[in-house]
């Protein structure tokens, strides 16, 4: 922006004196130092046996109800259902739909570092877990909003944002929203959440983002979607999905017969095409004889939308 010189007349300055030196203009030897771009966030230093699942802040060893089988290999709450057999690992982060679907590295209020993972559903904002968010642990120093999540778009092993797809970005308490049933409750049918970015980072403008749609229960009925994320027990930041049914649907929850460990919490359970791909549910829980997340519905959407930028 320019100003205009005024156009109000004045005096003519009198010319110095032959024994006076006029004033040079001084300028200080300090200059402000120019702001350069935003640092990358770095990955933490990940503790001994790594990153702990963040579901077992929220569920503990209380999220396992024994049934007449066996919990699998997976931990406890954490991944009970289907085969590992049937996991498969996303050889190439970099198509669609992995490239959209982030590795989380979450602080807690405690400080403790933890595992999960969430998926974009606009260029700002992610989709996860209410607990990936806020731990539901009344009473402990890890209740409570957690103190920030680095997001790792299309994470395919890297140990820094140069080494990604589309960078990295550190999300802080601020710019992550819950649903108030999950925070003041711990209700399980209401345990989501989004991270929103910074209006100078819309990565998933770059990697895409996925629908979200209420499917009518006949259509989800012994239907066949696929889960993918990051989970703990396998090379740190490879992501794997897997494929398989539908075997019950209520009104908040879809129970699914695929199998899911510590980390994958927070993961699209979706239906994909040749073209797009739409979540139908959010992975958030692991049990016997089936995995669970929260069911996309048209209230699920209108408080989406309330919390869009």
């Amino acid at each position: 922006m320019t100003t205009k010189l005024s156009a109000k007349k004045t005096k003519k300055p009198k010319k110095p004196s032959a024994t006076k030196k006029s004033r040079k203009p001084t300028t200080s030897k300090k200059t402000a130092k120019k702001a350069g771009p935003p640092q990358a966030p770095k990955l933490p230093r990940l503790p001994k046996g790594g990153l702990k699942d963040i579901g077992l802040m929220s569920f503990g060893k209380k999220a396992v109800r024994r049934k007449r089988s066996k919990p699998v290999a997976g931990g406890v709450g954490i991944g009970l259902a289907g085969s590992v057999a049937d996991r498969q690992r996303a050889a190439d982060t970099r198509l669609s739909p992995f490239r959209k679907i982030c590795d989380l590295v979450i602080t807690a209020a405690d400080n403790g570092l933890h595992s999960g993972t969430a998926f974009f559903i606009s260029p700002r904002m992610l989709l996860t877990c209410g607990h990936c968010l806020f731990i539901f642990d009344p009473g402990t120093a890890a209740h409570g909003p957690v103190r920030k999540v680095l997001v790792m778009p299309a994470r395919n092993g890297e140990t820094n944002a140069a080494q990604s797809l589309a960078g990295w970005v550190e999300v802080t308490t601020e710019n992550t929203r819950v649903h108030d049933r999950w925070r003041l409750e711990g209700n399980l049918e209401f345990d989501y959440g989004v991270l929103i970015l910074p209006p100078d980072q819309p990565l998933g403008a770059q990697v895409g983002f996925f629908n979200v749609s209420p499917f009518p229960d006949q259509q989800l009925n012994g239907a066949r979607p696929t889960l993918s994320g990051y989970p703990d027990n396998v090379p740190e930041g490879t992501q794997w999905f897997e494929t398989n049914p539908i075997r019950q649907v209520t009104p908040a929850r879809l129970f699914y017969d695929i199998f899911t460990f510590g980390g994958q919490s927070g993961s699209p359970v979706f239906f994909a095409n040749n073209t797009q791909q739409t979540a139908c549910a959010i992975h958030n829980f692991g049990n016997v004889p089936f995995n669970s997340g929260v069911r996309i519905t048209p209230a699920v959407i209108a408080q989406l939308n309330a919390w869009r930028v």
